[in-house]
């Protein structure tokens, strides 16, 4: 097991000790962090400083759909990150209104896109949209593809589903498990507002943590990434618990 750590802004580089970073951008974004085009340069800009200090970084574009009428734009963008790619890109599941599959001609240009996109550089595919049919959408768009398509099991996003993440990778066919390169790793506070998302800091004996030790059990060789907020607290006592985790090992 690889420890990393999410940026989102350009000083977030380096606050921590640790070889690999997930640099998250936005396409629309209603807070204070960058959006559109501002955001795919900074992020370019952000991986090209992590080389410098042999940092390791993925891109994980948000909001930047593969179906439909933002495909085109979004393609592009991803031609322009895979470029600049370290360890590839990490892109969501997605499908139609009330966690309805993709239709026939979407799927068909999802799978067309993926596809273009993994000839550039490595591209791993995250739950988010529908959890609860991650493994059919892993199925369909993963098994299938070249071994440089993977998955990007986001755990915190299976509590979110109002899943057992336990049981959830307990039961995961192996086929999938041996896709996983990286996983996405925050806890999910079910007092929260849904609206709040799940992206809290880690706490002793928590499920998300639970789960990892039975992934760990399947497949040790995966990079996973804090998905928290660098320049909120948490981030420290979360790696903490990692390591020790990694340390029991």
């Amino acid at each position: 097991m690889e420890l990393g750590y999410r940026i989102i802004r350009p000083d977030d580089v380096g606050k921590y000790s640790l070889s690999f970073a997930q640099i998250s951008l936005w396409r629309t974004a209603n807070w204070d962090v960058a959006e559109g085009e501002e955001a795919v340069r900074q992020a370019i800009a952000i991986a090209q400083t992590c080389k410098t200090r042999g940092i390791r970084t993925v891109f994980h574009p948000l909001e930047y759909p593969l179906t439909n009428a933002a495909g085109p734009q979004t393609l592009d963008v991803m031609r322009r990150l895979a470029a600049a790619s370290d360890l590839g890109i990490i892109v969501h599941d997605e499908g139609n209104a009330g966690g309805m599959r993709l239709m026939a001609a979407e799927a068909g240009m999802y799978e067309k896109n993926v596809m273009e996109i993994s000839g550039l550089c490595h591209l791993s595919i995250e739950n988010s949209y529908n959890s609860g049919d991650s493994t059919w959408f892993w199925e369909r768009f993963v098994v299938p593809a070249p071994s440089d398509v993977s998955i990007t099991l986001d755990i915190g996003h299976l509590e979110l589903a109002g899943l057992d993440s336990v049981s959830f990778i307990r039961d995961l066919p192996q086929r999938l498990v041996e896709r996983i390169t990286f996983v996405h790793l925050h806890h999910h506070d079910a007092g929260e507002p849904r609206a709040v998302k799940d992206h809290k800091p880690l706490v002793s004996g928590c499920r998300e943590i639970e789960a990892l030790k039975v992934l760990l059990a399947r497949k040790s060789d995966v990079r996973v990434v804090l998905e928290l907020d660098a320049a909120e607290d948490g981030m420290g006592r979360s790696i903490e618990l990692l390591e020790q985790l990694r340390n029991e090992k």
